[in-house]
């Protein structure tokens, strides 16, 4: 039989077999949450600076001269682009986590 006394393992009545160490959290549990969210945050960033910024230098008077409608379509389109993104990404962070929420709850 083992008893637990002040945070050591007892077999039988003498035998100490040493203290329990408690679970330790795993070191970089942090990171991917962290690593998701600096990834969304450049992948948004950039879809709307790219297609703006190429729109923008097309509506230049020296390329085709339609200030500010290719500066507009380019912002459209990279909020089309940034907000399809931000779905998947966000769906596929959702699966992952719900799969390690019913891998956790098979181990218990």
């Amino acid at each position: 039989m083992i008893h637990n006394i002040n945070g050591y393992k007892w077999v039988g009545t003498s035998d100490i077999v040493g203290p329990i160490k408690p679970e330790k959290p795993k070191p970089k549990e942090w990171v991917k949450p962290l690593w998701f969210l600096f990834t969304v945050g450049w992948y948004v960033a950039l879809s709307l600076v790219i297609p703006t910024g190429i729109g923008w230098w097309l509506d230049r008077p020296s390329k085709l001269g339609t200030h500010p409608v290719l500066t507009l379509v380019g912002f459209g389109l990279g909020t089309l682009i940034a907000f399809y993104g931000l779905y998947r990404m966000l769906r596929r962070f959702y699966m992952e986590q719900k799969e390690l929420e019913n891998k956790d709850k098979g181990t218990k």
